[in-house]
C-alpha cells in the first residue's frame, strides 16, 4: 500500500537540506511544489539520504547532534549548495543548525522575517 503524502501548508515548506521553499520564487509562482512533495532535482543526495533515514530534514540526522556542524556533511555542503547560496544568499548549514537547535517555529519565524531561503 502506497503511503499518502500530506503536504505541509504553503507557508511551511522546508526542504530536506534546510532551504525554506516557501521563500523561493519558483515555489511562489507554482513552478515548483517544494522538495517535501516533489524533488526539484530528482537525484538530490540530501533528499535520498533523508528518505533512507526516514527523517524529514537533515536537522533530524543522528550524525549531527550539537555541536557538530553540518558543514562537515558533503551532501549538504557541496558545490551545488555553495552555488545556490551564492545566488540566493542562503546558508544551508546555518539553517539546519537553527532548525535543530531552536526548533521549527523559530526557524519559520526567522525565515519569514528575513525572506531568505
Amino acid at each position: 500500500m502506497a503511503e499518502t503524502i500530506t503536504p505541509p501548508p504553503a507557508a511551511e515548506h522546508i526542504a530536506p537540506c534546510g532551504l525554506f521553499c516557501s521563500n523561493c520564487g519558483k515555489f511562489k509562482k507554482g513552478r515548483c511544489k517544494g522538495c517535501q512533495i516533489v524533488a526539484g532535482f530528482a537525484r538530490c543526495p540530501v533528499r535520498a539520504c533523508c528518505a533512507r533515514r526516514r527523517i524529514e530534514t537533515c536537522a533530524g540526522c543522528p550524525d549531527f547532534k550539537s555541536p557538530r556542524d553540518y558543514r562537515e556533511c558533503p551532501k549538504v555542503n557541496n558545490f551545488i549548495a555553495k552555488t545556490i547560496s551564492l545566488f540566493t544568499g542562503s546558508d544551508r548549514p546555518a539553517a539546519l543548525a537553527l532548525l535543530r537547535d531552536q526548533g521549527r517555529e523559530k526557524y519559520l519565524a526567522v525565515k519569514r522575517e528575513t525572506g531568505k531561503m
